[in-house]
């Protein structure tokens, strides 16, 4: 089972070579179909890039990516999870980009297990 760790886009850097479970805004979706723009729950922009074509993911959707931030402190994805329109037509991202920021004062009880 591996852990990873929940962030916002400020934290980037102090998880480099580390698992990470990101949640934000879907920017943009490069030509190539393997890199995307996401802008994190703190409005920061980062770089999400996968070995694979990235599927089902629109600009404007809200995912959650697991991967592991690279020397470039960009995410090298492992796994995207997408959700519905109507799963986060309520779900408000400065509500959960507190409980992050809350989360790293507990880093051990707060990890995303796959």
């Amino acid at each position: 089972m591996t852990h990873h760790y929940r962030i916002n886009g400020s934290m980037i850097q102090q998880f480099s070579g580390k698992p990470v479970s990101i949640i934000g805004t879907v920017s943009k979706i490069h030509p190539s179909g393997n890199v995307l723009d996401l802008e994190t729950s703190d409005q920061q922009h980062i770089v999400v890039r996968s070995s694979d074509h990235i599927v089902d993911v629109n600009p404007g959707n809200i995912i959650e990516v697991l991967g592991e931030v690279d020397n470039r402190n960009q995410i090298a994805c492992d796994t995207i999870v997408t959700f519905e329109p109507e799963q986060t037509a309520n779900f408000d991202m400065d509500m959960y980009n507190q409980a992050v920021m809350l989360f790293q004062h507990y880093p051990q009880d707060y990890l995303v297990n796959l």
